[in-house]
C-alpha cells in the first residue's frame, strides 16, 4: 500500500465519496432522483459499481491507478474524433458544478457517460445535438472530488 504524503489528499477524498456514498446514498439520490424510475436504478446501480471501483482503487492506490479511470474528481481530456478537437472536463459532484471551468456534474449527461472511462477507449456519447465520438486520450485525479 503506498502511503506516500502526495496520495494522502487523494486518499482522503476518495475514503470521504465512499462513506458519502455508504450514508447518504438514499438521501443524495431522493435529492437528485425523487421517483422511483428507470433513471434513479442506473444512478444507484452506476453509484454502487463505482462505490466497488473506489474500494480497488483505495487498496492498492498507485498513480497508475488512480489515474486509470475517470472518477468523481478526475480531469478528463478528450479529443472529439469527428473534427480533432480536444476538450478537458473535471467531473465533480452536482453541488460543485461549474461550467465556466469545466467542473461538470458526475449526473450531467456527459459525466455519467464518462464516469469510469479508462485512457485511450473511444465512447460514443450522447449529446444534445445526437452523438459524438470521443477517445479519452488523458485522466488525471486532480482533487476536486470533494463531498463538501
Amino acid at each position: 500500500m503506498n502511503h506516500s504524503l502526495m496520495y494522502q489528499g487523494s486518499r482522503l477524498q476518495l475514503v470521504n465519496q465512499l462513506v458519502y456514498f455508504d450514508d447518504e446514498k438514499l438521501n443524495f439520490l431522493n435529492q437528485y432522483f425523487p421517483e422511483p424510475n428507470q433513471k434513479r436504478r442506473n444512478v444507484e446501480n452506476t453509484i454502487s459499481v463505482y462505490c466497488s471501483t473506489l474500494e480497488r482503487i483505495i487498496k492498492d492506490l498507485t498513480e497508475e491507478n488512480l489515474n486509470s479511470m475517470a472518477l468523481i474528481g478526475s480531469q478528463v481530456d478528450l479529443r472529439y474524433l469527428d473534427d480533432g478537437s480536444t476538450e478537458s472536463l473535471t467531473i465533480v459532484f452536482p453541488h460543485r458544478t461549474d461550467p465556466n471551468k469545466n467542473l461538470i456534474s458526475f449526473l450531467s449527461p456527459i459525466g455519467f457517460q464518462l464516469l469510469m472511462a479508462q485512457t485511450n477507449e473511444n465512447y460514443q456519447l450522447v449529446i444534445p445535438s445526437g452523438e459524438t465520438l470521443v477517445r479519452v486520450e488523458n485522466i488525471k485525479f486532480v482533487n476536486h472530488g470533494d463531498v463538501h
